[in-house]
């Protein structure tokens, strides 16, 4: 088999001669080149005999593996040797068991702000992308490790006992917090246990947030009637700017269109809106590509958030991702203590966002995250409790 550099080449040579297009080569290179694979991987004691540590050696023959007690001694060695301590740590894979209670309500329950009824379960932490924007690059500052749990079971059980203790209830649970919830699918294959797990239940759905093109798990699953899998999109402009190792936007609607296909229930992400010169003509260029790929009807939500950040990010953007362009435009802080767009430009975006979709579908549920009531109303003329289509993701 040729390796990818060799394809790569041919790809670009067949680009130069008019024989493919410009989206092939980008899309090829989204599916083959970003695949994730770890420099070494490290064991914590307790995880080496489980059957899901097992499935992951499997996939990585060639990688080296160490044993260890825990993995500060790994972070303090990359501190080390690396400036560039949260990019490197991204390379390095820790298999261990989770302690403690996995399922929490969604951190947007901060002064100030509607929080929608969420509830995030953490099964790894970090991710095998590098956009400019996101927010772990200070969280797991001192933890920078790609560090993946193997007693899925274990989540399983804590997840049955809240679902089964609260039957009135609708638990909606997503994985991507602290990580891509498909990026690493194929190598971490916790799919294969949510998605049959979910669709037992009748009080509980499952959202799988991702900026990926690594479906074809899903695919082949036998029943997908509790799962929701969610896109977070921009514009191809800035994701080539801002979001470092991403599938491109025309790769992701292609992977959302199979899952709508396969009958998947699909969401999407604009999020987080970032405001430039000529940003409305780009959003409304994702918007018409959309609906031109997507079928209204079969979209549960479209959510919509701006570039918020924490004091301690902006330094630790500016030094990492030189090109981005994220502070073009100014930011105050709001009442949660996070950095935003001026509450006018916010609702300026918001608004020409929500009509442009409104224009390809009225019925379609058009929400905010982590936004203040005032921006609510302000953009809709009411808040969620108000509006009979989204009074079900909310718990004010």
């Amino acid at each position: 088999m040729e390796s990818v550099f060799v394809l790569k080449f041919k790809l670009f040579n067949y680009r130069k001669s008019g024989f493919i297009s410009q989206q092939v080569l980008i899309d090829f290179i989204s599916a083959n080149c970003m695949n994730y694979k770890p420099k070494a991987v490290y064991i914590e004691h307790g995880a080496e005999q489980h059957p899901f540590t097992e499935r992951v050696l499997e996939k990585l023959p060639d990688t080296p593996v160490y044993h260890i007690a825990s993995s500060a001694s790994v972070v303090d060695e990359i501190k080390k040797n690396h400036t560039d301590v949260f990019g490197a740590g991204k390379k390095h894979l820790v298999l261990s068991r989770f302690k403690g209670a996995l399922l929490k309500k969604c951190p947007g329950i901060s002064p100030g702000m509607v929080c929608c009824n969420y509830y995030i379960v953490n099964l790894m932490k970090n991710c095998a992308y590098d956009c400019s924007y996101c927010f772990l690059q200070g969280f797991l500052e001192n933890s920078p490790l790609l560090e993946a749990f193997v007693n899925v079971e274990d989540f399983l059980e804590e997840l049955d006992a809240a679902f089964r203790a609260h039957p009135d209830r609708t638990f909606r649970v997503g994985t991507g917090e602290l990580a891509d919830s498909l990026a690493l699918d194929d190598l971490l294959p916790y799919s294969d246990s949510l998605i049959p797990f979910f669709n037992e239940r009748d009080n509980a759905v499952l959202e799988l947030k991702t900026k990926s093109d690594q479906v074809e798990r899903l695919l082949g699953q036998a029943s997908c009637r509790n799962v929701i899998v969610s896109w977070s999109l921009n514009p191809q402009v800035v994701i080539d700017r801002e979001e470092k190792g991403t599938p491109s936007l025309a790769a992701r609607l292609a992977a959302a269109s199979k899952c709508q296909d396969k009958g998947f229930r699909i969401g999407l992400h604009f999020d987080p809106i970032i405001l430039f010169p000529g940003w409305e003509h780009a959003y409304g260029g994702l918007i018409r590509q959309v609906f031109a790929t997507l079928s209204a009807e079969k979209i549960e939500w479209i959510s919509l958030g701006s570039f918020r950040y924490r004091s301690n990010l902006k330094k630790l953007i500016r030094e990492r991702h030189e090109e981005s362009g994220l502070f073009a435009a100014e930011h105050v802080q709001s009442r949660d203590g996070k950095f935003r767009y001026f509450r006018p430009l916010r609702n300026r975006a918001y608004e020409t966002l929500r009509r442009k979709i409104k224009q390809h579908s009225e019925e379609l549920n058009v929400y905010l995250c982590m936004e203040t009531k005032e921006i609510w109303e302000g953009v809709t003329g009411k808040t969620p409790r108000n509006d009979e289509k989204l009074n079900a993701f909310f718990d004010l």
